[in-house]
């Protein structure tokens, strides 16, 4: 009966072990993680609006002509 016993709690030990052992898997919160890469240049109004996936950067020559092309579309025409 002891050694039934002492087989149980030896089995039930390892169980719990190896739980413990994988219950962090840090691959579950890269998906959380924000993006570390460089931003994306603005090639559209609508991407030039959105600076948190897209660098404005207004010394780039490109990036400076597409900002006054679309704040040109958005200003209302005079007659």
């Amino acid at each position: 009966m002891k050694i039934r016993i002492s087989v149980v709690a030896a089995l039930f030990a390892g169980a719990v072990l190896s739980n413990v052992a994988s219950a962090h898997d840090p691959a579950l919160h890269s998906a959380h993680a924000a993006p570390t890469g460089p931003k994306a240049k603005p090639t559209t109004c609508e991407e030039l609006a959105d600076r948190s996936k897209f660098k404005v950067d207004l010394g780039d020559a490109q990036t400076k002509a597409l900002k006054e092309r679309c704040e040109a579309q958005a200003a209302p025409k005079k007659k």
